[in-house]
């Protein structure tokens, strides 16, 4: 639903970019999104933002949708902001779970660009999220060799093994790739392992430290955040380590509580080894 001042802002930013006054445009949608949600400013805003090179923008803003795919304006415009941002390993991902091609063709980054892509990764220190995003700039064969690396390197956080993993699950490869999990050198298929939060192991931990602290829950976002830190280390392995969710959930509580993980000590000894302090 657009407001009547929503209106006003999108007729003002029309005449704006009629007359080629493209940054007086965007700023007139933007202010008509601070008052409430529009997909004909969204849209609109969208186009903008890559009319005057910010695809960035113009990503981060249309992936807030929340549904990319029933509504045929937001999934064009998505479409073409991939494309935009040579989002060549997103494209595919999306072919993957859809199993439609794209109605606009993306390519990836030039071979010296994506060269320079991956050397800033292995450089960061600290990975944000347009790191990650940089990384579906690559072409397949870059990003398949780039994460097996990442993987077979036992020093970074779990939280980008994690990403990485998760990224190669919904390109559905069927080649099997190495990766660290707590000092044992693991080997799943992609095309065979589920996401984290749909793997059923992971889903009645969750539910058990629930119902653990049920009667305590101020502590629960906090304990559920460490089990997300916890199970996100075992991934993409969690079966292998959890063979008991229920039994897992009570002594994760009890270390969490009081250092004592009983038959789970030292796993989670070795987990705690690992993260960042």
């Amino acid at each position: 639903m657009t407001s009547i001042s929503q209106k006003n802002l999108l007729k003002l930013a029309e005449e704006n970019k009629r007359k080629g006054y493209i940054e007086a445009a965007i700023q007139n949608l933007e202010e008509a999104l601070r008052g409430e949600h529009s997909l004909d400013v969204i849209l609109q805003l969208c186009e903008l933002y890559c009319a005057n090179k910010q695809e960035d923008q113009a990503y981060a803003l249309i992936k807030e949708e929340p549904d990319l795919f029933s509504d045929q304006r937001v999934y064009q415009t998505y479409c073409k902001i991939l494309q935009k941002n040579h989002f060549l390993i997103e494209t595919l991902q999306l072919k993957h779970i859809t199993g439609l091609d794209l109605p606009v063709k993306v390519e990836p980054v030039s071979e010296e660009d994506q060269q320079q892509i991956m050397q800033k990764f292995k450089q960061k220190k600290q990975v944000n999220q347009a790191d990650f995003e940089s990384l579906h700039k690559l072409n397949l064969i870059n990003f398949k060799a780039f994460t097996q690396s990442i993987l077979l390197d036992p020093t970074p956080d779990f939280a980008v093994r994690l990403a990485l993993c998760e990224d190669l699950v919904r390109l559905g490869l069927k080649d099997s790739f190495k990766i660290w999990v707590v000092d044992n050198l693991e080997e799943f298929v992609p095309a065979e392992t589920l996401l984290l939060e749909k793997e059923p192991a992971y889903r009645e931990i969750i539910t058990a430290v629930g119902s653990r602290l049920a009667h305590n829950p101020s502590q629960l976002p906090l304990m559920i955040g460490e089990t997300n830190l916890v199970v996100g280390s075992l991934y993409p392995e969690v079966k292998k380590y959890v063979d008991e969710p229920d039994s897992f959930a009570s002594d994760l509580v009890s270390f969490l509580q009081t250092k004592e993980g009983r038959s789970h000590q030292k796993l989670f000894n070795k987990i705690y080894q690992h993260l960042p302090k």
